[in-house]
C-alpha cells in the first residue's frame, strides 16, 4: 500500500524535475538575447550618417535666420539642399499619389521582426480621398505585410464610406482640445467654416485607439495645426504619455504673421533636438512635410536598412552630445 501510495509521489516530483529543467534551459537561451525591455537593449541609440548630414546642413541654415518671413520662404530652399546633400534618397522614399498631393512613407525593411507583418496608419483629416492610403497598402501588400487604418474626419458626407472601406472612420476633427468649434472643412470642392466637434489628439490617441507607437501619422488639420506644434518636442505631451511616431506627413497651413514666428520657433528646436528629420517639403502656399524620427531605435530598426545607421551607446548625457553635435556642425 506504501508502494502504491508513492507512485503518485514519484510521479510528481519527476513532472516537477522536467519543468524546472525547461525553465532553466529557457532561461539561459533567453539570457543571450536581450529583449526589447533590456538595460542594455535601451543603452544604445541609433546612429544615421545621413540624417546627421542633413541636421548639421539644415543647423547652418535654421539658426542663421531670425526673420521670420524670410524663415518661411527660404525653407522649401533649405531642405531641398540639405535632403541632396545628405543623399536622402537613400531612404528610398515611397511616393504615394492621390487627386490633390504627393504623400511619401517608407515600408518596413525586409529584415524586420520587431512586430512581425502589422503596420498602422492614422489619417487625420481625410478630405474624401483615400488613393494614397490605397496606394500604401497595396507597396505593403506586395511585400507580405498587413496594415491597420484609422481616420478621423467631422465631415461624414462620403468620408464616412470611403475610409470604412479600408479601416476605422471617427466622425470627429482632432485638435489640441477638446470641444465644439469652427473650422475649415472641405465641402463641395471648396473650403468652408464649419462648427464641428473636435477631440483632444493624446485622448484620441491614448484612450480611443489605446496605440503608443504609431508607424504613420498623416495629418492635414486645415491650420488647426498650430496648437499642436508642442507635439514634436521632447518635453510635449505625446512625449509625457510615452507616445512616438515613426513617419508623418504633415500639412503646415498659410500662417499669419505670429504663425510664421511659431512654425520659425518650431523648426529650430525640431533641428536642436535632433530626432526629427523634414524631407521632401513642399511650398505650395502651404507646407508639405514629411517627417521621419531618425532618434528611435524602433524605428530605424523597423524602416530603414541596416547600411544605412549603427547601435552605439548613449552618451553620459544624450541632450548635451546632440546639443554639441549641431553646435560643431553649425560652426563648420
Amino acid at each position: 500500500m506504501s508502494l502504491r501510495a508513492g507512485r503518485p509521489i514519484n510521479l510528481i516530483f519527476i513532472i516537477l524535475l522536467i519543468f524546472l529543467g525547461i525553465v532553466l534551459l529557457y532561461g539561459q537561451q533567453t539570457s543571450t538575447h536581450p529583449s526589447p525591455k533590456d538595460p542594455l537593449a535601451s543603452n544604445l541609440r541609433p546612429n544615421v550618417p545621413l540624417f546627421n548630414s542633413w541636421s548639421g546642413c539644415m543647423a547652418e541654415k535654421v539658426f542663421n535666420e531670425s526673420d521670420h518671413k524670410l524663415f518661411w520662404g527660404k525653407f522649401q530652399i533649405w531642405t531641398d539642399e540639405c535632403d541632396e546633400k545628405a543623399e536622402i534618397d537613400q531612404l528610398n522614399l515611397v511616393p504615394l499619389q492621390n487627386s490633390d498631393e504627393t504623400k511619401f512613407a517608407l515600408l518596413p525593411v525586409e529584415t524586420d521582426i520587431l512586430v512581425g507583418s502589422q503596420t498602422n496608419l492614422v489619417t487625420l483629416g481625410i478630405g474624401k480621398d483615400i488613393d494614397a492610403e490605397l496606394l500604401y497598402k497595396q507597396k505593403l501588400n506586395e511585400i507580405g505585410r498587413n496594415i491597420s487604418f484609422y481616420g478621423a474626419d467631422p465631415i461624414t458626407d462620403v468620408n464616412a464610406d470611403l475610409y470604412s472601406k479600408i479601416g476605422k472612420y471617427f466622425p470627429f476633427a482632432v485638435g489640441s482640445d477638446a470641444g465644439y468649434s469652427s473650422a475649415s472643412v472641405y465641402i463641395n470642392g471648396t473650403y468652408v467654416n464649419r462648427d464641428v466637434v473636435h477631440v483632444d489628439l493624446i485622448y484620441f490617441f491614448d484612450r480611443i485607439l489605446k496605440i503608443k507607437t504609431f508607424d504613420n501619422i498623416w495629418l492635414d488639420a486645415e491650420g488647426a495645426e498650430y496648437p499642436l506644434f508642442d507635439i514634436f518636442q521632447k518635453t510635449g505631451r505625446l512625449e509625457r504619455k510615452g507616445i512616438k511616431f515613426c513617419q508623418m506627413s504633415l500639412e503646415v497651413h498659410s500662417p499669419s504673421e505670429t504663425q510664421q514666428i511659431q512654425f520659425m520657433e518650431l523648426i529650430k528646436q525640431i533641428i536642436k533636438e535632433f530626432r526629427y528629420g523634414i524631407h521632401k517639403n513642399r511650398n505650395v502656399g502651404h507646407m508639405r512635410m514629411y517627417l521621419f524620427n531618425f532618434g528611435d531605435s524602433f524605428c530605424v530598426k523597423k524602416f530603414l536598412t541596416r547600411n544605412l545607421y549603427e547601435l552605439v551607446a548613449k552618451e553620459e548625457s544624450d541632450d548635451d552630445y546632440e546639443d554639441n553635435l549641431i553646435l560643431r556642425k553649425s560652426n563648420n
